[in-house]
């Protein structure tokens, strides 16, 4: 190429490339200033850059050169600095200001000497590698030349977080307007760049406008809370508005070691859902992708998703994706996301309904509820409302609310505000739908209910009632019977109320109402009191026919809360006749009725001596001390209505064994031996009365103290029971539970003698810890045939002492299994949270006692919310526990038993030769062979 004038050309080129250079710096400060507290930076006003702090300016000059700089190339500058320096030390300028020379050459000797001899503590000379004076903030470093420029601002541009654009373009386009801002052209009119304009000329995408809400200051988990972590690529997490959800996830995510993304969908138009997931995924997970690569110039919504969850494959990436409100969307929109994604893991937050249903269709998925909170965190919150209440209230209210923490929450203060904080109380006017203000549940939950067509709501109405989960054909006949409809009608209704999230599965083909809506149910139903009896009535006959085929102990229980509902007292005296009933805790409901019925003078003679003998019986087994007078008080009537009607000595032989169990509670020796007296002159002359008698005598002898005889009497009437039932001792401690089950499992087996069994096996258990005498087999064998009997109260109460044995004679180790293993997964199973109080307190002791006393005292506190509605001698109780744990951390725990392998104490101190068991049995509900006309069970089987 011949050039006309090439020394021009070299001039040219070297403003150029001073231009570029010093546009390029320009571009270094913008890219130096992310995270800095830089307002503005302005080009070629006073100086050719200027950036401003907020009580700072720095003037910056830019030199490029050939050579090493000389004076005259900066004695304008310093002219121009010190003019600047005095508008900003009169004041006309605010703030400090800071002088700098860039250079791409380093200073010439003479003008290093120079500098060196002046006082210009407020400039600064900086070239590659050195610098003369203070270091000033925001910039770059001075480069040699364009290339290394370029470089550098494009190695600062890869750093930049949520850039869509590639780094070297963006250098450039940075550079371009630095020069369109120094021209003063709009947009850059006043020559500056302000700060919070950077993202957007840097193309950074927007940051994201969802985020996951505040943690709660103390979250409580849900029951069975589902991990956010999981390998399942779609997820649907389901609860009604109040369950707490998006809480979870927040919580959970931010526990994770995942990347999680949140992204609420409540107001997103369904063919917007792939470009909306994009950008706020993309804004959460932009540290794993580049961003040029993902929002490819355009591409679709669902094609720039494709491209991220294919940048994050290739980053071996599996970030979480959490939508909330999902059901909002279409499922079929929802589909479409997951269809076209593999990497990203999607967590749904759904309401129950449609779009549920039809997800769990597509995607071959099931929802996972969230299950309330525990009865120890309902109890907390309810405490940190300002309420107390009952173990038994705080469970009645976590049932009512389904344990949702908005309905705990709303409830509480209701009961706070117009019970003065009972929770007892406020369930009971709940329940009866006696309760002032509305609750944020009747709110939140009528409007589904409201939704539904009138025979749907009736459907929910009925199935309402049932504490129970029923069976499809159960509920089909209770719908058929009380709507008098068809059964593929019945059917389509109770399809739809699963479809809606009002009907839950529990299992099999069993469902229930969710327990949330139950409440609700209860009290629309308050209103047409003839559907209500209807309904209860038809459920009643439901629930018998099952008991009927199985034994079902929740289902017992709730028969006799129907029978009582009802008033239908015959079967209710039945009922109560039977001695495992006792074993399902106190029901008020059913001591109430009888009670009621008892003054009402109503009931039969032979139903009168029947309901003393239930009423009493209870109170025996559940605390008669709180309740001797009114023990007393029973006994005596019960023996009125024996003499008047001439009853027979079976019935006064059962009334003096009462009148012996009460005395020897009170430690009455002279009533012990004159109640004993009499009911052995009255008690039939047949083995299994005998039996029965002699238990009953050795327990009230151990009572008075007279632990020597009890021993004795007691162990006849094991090996007796032994040999009924056809086996050893030792054969029963060589067999698994299925192979003892199956060993004693013959036609004729009557359970009750397994119960007693395990009753004569607890109270030689007690006798040996009186006397300070070990028996180690007898209460593990109680609890081993407790459980076969079905005796749960028995069960758990043997578990326990079982565990303080353990502890009693050092075995730390023995008495974690037996809670751990056996006992507390137990009272979960069964729901028996009128055992939780005893339970884990004990267990605090033993974690205490095993050295773990943080783990001990973290048990204890999670009671805390239950102590003040505790009975006192609970309260007592975990009073002393609590001291007990201080103590074992301040002393330290005694060491663990070592025992001898193999060692096994026998805990039979004679044994009698086996017993013969009757070839013929007769049937507990047949008439008895005496000819007396009771049932044989009331009777000489009794």
């Amino acid at each position: 190429m011949v050039i006309l004038d090439p020394a021009q050309l070299v001039r040219i080129e070297a403003v150029h490339r001073g231009f570029m250079y010093q546009h390029l710096f320009a571009a270094g400060c913008l890219l130096a200033a992310q995270g800095s507290d830089l307002r503005a930076i302005r080009v070629e006003l006073d100086e050719d850059i200027e950036l401003q702090f907020p009580s700072l300016t720095v003037y910056v000059q830019v030199k490029t050169r050939n050579r090493p700089l000389i004076q005259s190339d900066i004695e304008g500058a310093l002219e121009r600095f010190a003019t600047l320096r005095q508008e900003h030390s009169s004041g006309r300028r605010a703030g400090d200001a800071q002088f700098v020379v860039v250079s791409n050459q380093p200073p010439g000797e003479a003008l290093a000497r120079a500098l060196a001899e002046r006082d210009l503590s407020y400039v600064s000379l900086e070239w590659p590698g050195g610098r003369i004076g203070p270091q000033a903030p925001g910039l770059p470093p001075a480069w040699r030349d364009i290339t290394s420029a370029v470089a550098w601002c494009t190695a600062a541009a890869e750093q930049l977080p949520l850039r869509t654009i590639a780094a070297e373009t963006l250098v450039w386009k940075l550079a371009a307007n630095v020069a369109l801002a120094s021209s003063g052209t709009e947009p850059y009119g006043d020559h500056q760049f302000l700060a919070e304009s950077l993202p957007a000329l840097f193309e950074q995408f927007a940051r994201q406008l969802h985020d996951f809400p505040e943690l709660l200051l103390h979250y409580r988990p849900h029951q069975g809370e589902p991990a956010i972590e999981a390998t399942e690529h779609v997820r649907v997490v389901c609860g009604f508005s109040g369950a707490g959800k998006t809480s979870w996830a927040a919580q959970t995510a931010a526990h994770s070691g995942s990347a999680c993304a949140y992204y609420d969908a409540g107001d997103t138009a369904p063919a917007a859902l792939p470009s909306a997931l994009v950008r706020e995924c993309a804004a959460q997970l932009a540290g794993a992708v580049a961003l040029e690569k993902v929002l490819l110039p355009g591409a679709s919504g669902l094609e720039s998703l494709r491209a991220l969850d294919q940048a994050l494959q290739e980053k071996g990436s599996s970030p979480i994706l959490v939508i909330d409100n999902a059901h909002a969307l279409p499922s079929t929109a929802l589909d479409q996301v997951a269809r076209n994604t593999s990497s990203i893991r999607l967590v749904l937050l759904c309401h129950p309904g449609r779009t549920v249903a039809e997800l769990e269709a597509l995607q071959g998925i099931q929802r996972e509820d969230l299950r309330g909170w525990s009865v120890e965190d309902v109890a907390a919150e309810a405490a940190a409302l300002g309420c107390t209440g009952t173990i038994e209230g705080m469970e009645r209210l976590r049932v009512l609310t389904g344990g949702y923490p908005l309905f705990v929450q709303s409830a509480a203060r209701l009961a706070a505000l117009e019970h003065d904080g009972s929770i007892d109380e406020f369930v009971q006017s709940l329940e009866a739908g006696l309760h002032g203000a509305v609750t944020a549940q009747e709110v939140i939950l009528e409007r589904a209910f409201d939704g539904l067509p009138l025979q749907q709501q009736q459907a929910a109405c009925a199935l309402c009632f049932s504490d129970v989960p029923l069976s499809r054909a159960e509920m089909l006949t209770l719908l058929t019977r009380c709507l008098d409809m068809d059964e593929a009608s019945a059917a389509s209704i109770v399809r739809q109320l699963k479809t809606l999230g009002l009907a839950q599965s529990v299992g099999g083909d069993r469902a229930r109402i969710h327990d949330a809506v139950r409440t609700l149910g209860k009290l629309r139903s308050n209103e047409v009191p003839e559907f209500k009896a209807r309904a209860l009535r038809e459920l009643s006959e439901i629930i018998l026919q099952s008991l009927q085929e199985h034994r079902d102990f929740g289902r017992i229980v709730f028969w006799a809360r129907l029978l009582s509902a009802l008033n239908h007292l015959e079967p209710l005296i039945e009922l109560i006749g039977e001695e495992i009933f006792h074993e399902m805790g106190v029901i008020p409901e059913v001591s109430l009725a009888l009670e009621q019925a008892l003054a009402s003078g109503a009931l039969e003679p032979e139903q009168q001596f029947w309901a003393y003998d239930g009423l009493i019986f209870s109170a025996l087994k559940h605390g008669v001390r709180e309740r001797a007078d009114k023990v007393a008080e029973w006994l005596a009537a019960c023996e009125r209505v024996v003499e008047q009607f001439g009853f027979s000595p079976t019935h006064r032989a059962r009334l003096w064994m009462k009148r012996m169990n009460l005395a020897g509670v009170l430690r009455d020796e002279d009533g012990v031996m004159a109640a004993l007296e009499q009911a052995s002159r009255d008690m039939p002359d047949l083995k299994g009365h005998q039996r029965i008698l002699a238990y009953n005598a050795a327990a009230a002898l151990f009572f008075i103290g007279s632990h020597r005889i009890a021993e004795a009497v007691v162990s006849g009437v094991i090996d007796e029971y032994y040999g009924v039932l056809g086996i050893s001792p030792d054969e029963v401690i060589g067999l698994k539970q299925p192979e003892l089950w199956k060993a004693i499992k013959t036609p004729s087996l009557d359970i009750d003698d397994v119960k007693h069994l395990a009753d004569a096996l607890e109270l030689l258990a007690m006798i040996g810890k009186e006397t300070k005498r070990r028996m180690p087999h007898a209460r593990t064998q109680a609890m081993r045939f407790y459980e076969i009997a079905g005796a749960i109260d028995s069960y758990v109460r043997a578990g326990l002492d079982v565990a303080d044995d353990f502890v009693w004679v050092k075995d730390f180790l023995g008495a974690r299994n037996i809670m751990e293993d056996f006992v507390l997964p137990f009272i979960q199973r069964h729901s028996m949270v009128g055992k939780l109080l005893d339970a884990r307190s004990l267990y605090a002791v033993i974690l205490a006692y095993s050295g773990e006393f943080d783990e001990a005292e973290l048990q204890m506190r999670r009671l805390e919310p239950l102590i003040e509605g505790a009975p006192p001698p609970m309260q007592a109780q975990l009073a002393d526990q609590n001291r007990l744990i201080a103590e074992i951390r301040q002393k330290g725990p005694p060491p663990q038993r070592r025992l001898r392998e193999g060692a096994r104490a026998n805990p039979f101190a004679a044994k009698g030769a086996p017993i013969a068991r009757q070839t013929a049995k007769v049937g507990r509900n047949d008439p008895c062979p005496c000819g007396s006309g009771l049932k044989f069970k009331k009777c000489h089987g009794g």
